[in-house]
């Protein structure tokens, strides 16, 4: 890569990746704040998060593929500069994401007890985790709103709004957990329901101001009615042919990590706990490297847009060397610090020891997971090739995931953090795979080549 190239990549990175890093960072603390505040309730309030969340991200992983196919185009429609075709792939977005959201919406607000009981049989978690579940099930459609507007801003370079409101909403929703779960300065002691009603009120809050602030500044996406919802059948057509096998694939992967939260979950409360409390860890460390694969899509969305396929190879290969740098260190630091993470929050002896073991399996295997991020998430997405990221993430969680976890913990009956270990190799078969596509160069693809508004 030549020099001026060189400078223009990482003049880019910074101006790109660390907003969407910081943005990532900031809603990862949210997870953090909401866990550490409701873990001074005990393992039963600890686990009923954990699990509430994981019903959560079953909707959130298929409004994230939704978009990613928004910000797929958006990225290419940018670098040849078309902005009406923007704001017509944002109200494709919306449109799909509101039905989404708001039957999702619906079957967890009326049947809570439900879906927690596939997660867990523990009565307590369902007897206690079934009203954060309905409050929050209230939030799904102003979430979907947020996201689809920061994946215009994202993909066309106004990254920083996102990262500001984000703050302010991390910032008002701890503010929201001190005084409803204990109930200071007058407020009402809520306990687990005042975690649910706090995120639910930052996120609304969240909602508003970011959409208010892209109507105000006039930035992409800021449009009327008729010409947001007025994509014409081609544009339509190649978006959800894009786009379908993303979600697909995000679809399956939820269900591959609800499968393991249900294994889990069933090797006992201490046990569940101990997985539980890694979370916010994982979204923290995650996100931290997320705005690597952000920046990565769209910078190589960009190149392709604007016909570079040249320089968007160069782009990948430097981003994913870039990842797996960086994501090594974060680990290192990650795996010292694990005894003093977990020692955070009130839990059992069992489940503090078990936790550090999982801390120390989740940094080992930090720099593949974040590669993989970058390559599926961000590269090979970019460039439209979501049908072969769709075969290989189905390939590796289903043939290789599943399998090995139901055998290592209900057949041959293993400990949590063997049984992580194991699931963990899938990233390193998805690594493999992601790779060999790389280099083969089938991915580069200009989706928008003959396509205007």
């Amino acid at each position: 890569m030549q020099d001026h190239i060189k400078r223009d990549f990482y003049a880019n990175v910074y101006k790109i990746a660390v907003p969407v890093t910081l943005q990532s960072l900031i809603m990862a603390l949210l997870a953090l704040t909401d866990q550490l505040m409701v873990g001074q309730l005990g393992d039963v309030a600890i686990a009923s998060v954990g699990m509430s969340t994981k019903i959560y991200g079953i909707i959130s992983v298929v409004l994230a593929g939704l978009a990613m196919g928004v910000s797929v185009y958006a990225a290419q429609f940018w670098g040849k500069q078309d902005r009406k075709s923007i704001s017509q792939i944002l109200g494709i977005g919306l449109f799909c994401g509101f039905i989404l959201s708001f039957l999702f919406t619906l079957l967890v607000y009326f049947k809570p007890e439900m879906c927690l009981s596939m997660f867990t049989t523990d009565e307590r978690v369902i007897g206690d985790g079934y009203i954060f579940l309905e409050i929050m099930a209230l939030s799904y459609v102003p979430t979907m709103l947020t996201m689809m507007y920061s994946a215009i801003l994202r993909s066309t370079t106004h990254v920083k709004l996102p990262m500001f409101v984000s703050l302010f909403t991390v910032c008002l929703n701890i503010i929201l957990n001190y005084l409803l779960i204990y109930g200071k300065f007058g407020f009402p002691e809520w306990g687990l329901k005042g975690s649910a009603v706090a995120t639910l009120i930052s996120r609304l809050v969240e909602c508003i101001v970011i959409i208010g602030a892209v109507y105000k500044f006039r930035l992409p996406g800021s449009v009327d009615f008729s010409n947001l919802f007025g994509a014409r059948k081609p544009l339509v057509s190649k978006f959800f042919q894009t786009t379908y096998p993303i979600i697909l694939t995000e679809l399956i992967w939820v269900l591959g990590e609800t499968v393991y939260a249900v294994i889990y979950s069933r090797m006992g409360t201490a046990e569940m706990t101990a997985m539980t409390i890694t979370f916010p860890l994982q979204g923290l460390s995650v996100g931290l490297l997320s705005g690597l694969a952000s920046a990565g899509g769209v910078m190589v969305g960009n190149k392709l847009g604007a016909g570079e396929e040249s320089l968007a190879l160069q782009y990948a290969k430097r981003f994913i060397n870039l990842g797996i740098m960086i994501s090594l260190g974060v680990g290192v630091i990650i795996a010292l610090a694990a005894p003093l993470y977990v020692s955070a929050f009130n839990v059992s002896e069992d489940a503090h020891q078990l936790g550090i073991y999982l801390v120390w399996v989740f940094a080992a295997f930090l720099w593949v997971k974040v590669a993989n991020m970058i390559m599926a998430g961000g590269i090979l997405n970019s460039g439209g090739d979501s049908k072969f990221v769709f075969a290989m993430e189905s390939t590796a969680t289903w043939l290789i995931g599943v399998p090995s976890g139901l055998l290592l913990s209900f057949v041959w009956k293993q400990p949590i953090y063997l049984v992580y270990l194991v699931l963990s190799l899938e990233e390193v078969v998805r690594f493999g795979f992601g790779l060999a596509r790389i280099h083969s160069k089938k991915w580069i693809k200009n989706l928008v080549k003959d396509i205007a508004a």
